[in-house]
């Protein structure tokens, strides 16, 4: 058995704080959507940062074992919140991964890899909704070229 912590602290009138084992302490609120600042953690992105490294090392745990090797990963992830009976729910989790090789390993093995990141991930598998985890293998160049466009997430996702 695993027990993983972290602690939650505000003092009068000061922003939350977080701390973790990786950081030491760092703004925790709510997202701008709702009332939050942009420039502070927030929960739910969070998750969806939990969700989707998550998968990639598991993804890579397995890249591992099956020797394959793998010039360069990209991911983008969302969490999809959508009203429900018992309120506001994450109904949806999606993480699409981009992936070139290094020498001659094939797609095919990439497809199991990636089944088995999906179905050995510990967040996505704890989570009351789906998480879809599509890799696509692209060539190299096509990788580099995907840069962030919005750093506080009103244009969630990557373009070229």
């Amino acid at each position: 058995m695993e027990i993983f912590k972290n602690t939650v602290y505000q003092h009068s009138g000061n922003p939350a704080k977080t701390t973790m084992s990786g950081i030491n302490e760092t703004e925790v609120g709510p997202p701008p959507e709702y009332g939050g600042s942009p420039n502070s953690l927030n929960p739910e992105e969070m998750l969806v940062a939990s969700v989707n490294s998550c998968l990639m090392l598991v993804f890579f745990h397995f890249v591992r074992k099956y020797e394959v090797e793998i010039a360069s990963y990209h991911s983008d992830a969302s969490g999809k919140v959508e009203k429900t009976k018992n309120g506001l729910r994450f109904t949806n989790f999606e993480v699409i991964a981009r992936v070139s090789l290094n020498g001659s390993d094939s797609a095919e093995k990439i497809e199991e890899i990636a089944r088995l990141a999906e179905k050995y991930c510990l967040v996505s598998g704890s989570l009351a909704c789906p998480t879809q985890f599509h890799v696509e293998v692209v060539e190299e160049r096509n990788v580099k070229m995907f840069k962030k466009t919005d750093s506080v997430g009103n244009n969630p996702g990557y373009k070229e």
